[in-house]
């Protein structure tokens, strides 16, 4: 519970602390969960209590260390201290390729009711965040979606295993999901709209399936729910079509990827093939133009690029996109042959990462995503009816 309290004290530190608190001071929180997440995982290491793998498992995770330990080695320390506390320990930085590990060595299957528990009080954060950053929740610049660092992202998770968590906890979780889901409709997010949607779906469906299967009425309310909403929709198509959806729609055609993506191939193409094999490491990056709008400093080259598989390969290269995509079938494939609602809804989340790493950057930050994408990894491989919950009898 430690881990994963200093996992979100990170990704939430900075919205949370920045307007009242100095730089500086926020930048020392932030390390301090770091280490705080670093010693706790060391805590149980050395007490023998992590999830020892093996097989096909552990030779993934061996390789996924040898590949991160090149891409931070790669990097340009040449800053001093101060730079590399600085820069190197970003949301981009070291602690994203070190994230992995913490997570599957802890032992989440034992810890899962209590995980789920921190995982709640995550999501509340958004609560504070919203009221610090409230000015900031409609913006002409279609970047409403960081505030509150992602963190409704985990209310999936938490959906999909409502039976063991209180309804009324359920129902808070899901207003905030909503409220979030809105503002990004009125932010024009279009990628936010869609991986919230398929979460949302998913999380409905695995978690109902047995009651959808045993219970004509409910499979009735859904799909009255469904026609009763297309039908406000269509009704009210005039006015959302003028207001709310004239920015979805047009944000929905307009194409921001192409030239970025073809900037991208045209440099590496010229670059020496272990730029494709083994990527440029922590400090990759490619030629393009790009101007700081707050210094108005002008940059030839970008180490960002919002395409996902193209991020990886940067990086990593080819050989580090491909371990996340065995780390991922393996687990999809894993959850799939459990025949079990909850572990095939956990692996249809792993199949929405798939889009989303064409849309943004799910795996690649120190962010609730990445958080969310090992989590569902480290239970699938971790497998046991003992996570299943259970129906008391009072609920039946």
């Amino acid at each position: 519970m430690a881990v994963y309290a200093c996992i979100t004290g990170r990704i939430a530190s900075s919205q949370l602390f920045e307007a009242i608190l100095p730089p500086t001071v926020v930048r020392i929180m932030e390390l301090a969960f770091i280490c705080g997440m670093i010693w706790f995982t060391f805590k149980v290491v050395i007490s023998g209590k992590y999830h020892k793998y093996v097989g096909w498992p552990l030779a993934l995770i061996v390789l996924l260390a040898i590949c991160n330990s090149l891409i931070i080695i790669r990097g340009n320390y040449a800053g001093g201290i101060k730079s590399i506390l600085l820069d190197k320990f970003a949301i981009d930085g070291i602690p994203v390729y070190i994230l992995p590990f913490v997570i599957l060595l802890l032992p989440n299957r034992r810890y899962f009711l209590s995980i789920l528990e921190v995982l709640f009080y995550s999501v509340l954060l958004m609560l504070p965040i919203w009221l610090i950053n409230s000015v900031d929740l409609l913006q002409e610049a279609f970047y409403g979606e960081s505030v509150g660092a992602y963190l409704p992202f985990f209310c999936p998770l938490l959906f999909l295993f409502w039976r063991n968590i209180d309804i009324r906890k359920i129902v808070l979780l899901l207003v905030i999901y909503l409220f979030y889901f809105i503002l990004m409709l009125l932010n024009a997010r279009r990628n936010m709209i869609v991986s919230l949607s398929l979460f949302f779906i998913v999380a409905l469906l695995a978690s109902n399936s047995t009651l959808l299967r045993r219970n004509m009425r409910a499979i009735i309310l859904v799909i009255s729910a469904v026609i009763l909403s297309i039908t406000i929709v269509v009704a009210s198509w005039g006015t959302l079509s003028t207001t709310l959806f004239d920015r979805v729609l047009y944000r929905g055609v307009e194409n921001t990827r192409s030239q970025v993506e073809l900037l991208f191939i045209y440099d590496l193409a010229s670059s020496p093939a272990s730029d494709w094999i083994i990527g440029r490491g922590i400090d990759g990056a490619y030629e393009q133009i790009t101007q700081n709008m707050e210094t108005m400093e002008t940059q030839t080259e970008r180490d960002v690029i919002e395409t996902g598989y193209l991020y990886l390969i940067l990086k990593g290269g080819i050989v580090y996109l491909l371990l996340i995509m065995l780390f991922l079938f393996t687990a999809f494939f894993k959850g799939i042959s459990f025949h079990k609602p909850l572990f095939t809804g956990l692996s249809l989340f792993l199949l929405i990462y798939l889009l989303d790493l064409y849309m943004t950057n799910p795996v690649s930050f120190f962010s609730v995503k990445t958080v969310l994408f090992w989590f569902i990894v480290s239970l699938c491989l971790q497998y046991s009816v003992s996570i299943a919950p259970k129906v008391k009898k009072t609920d039946r």
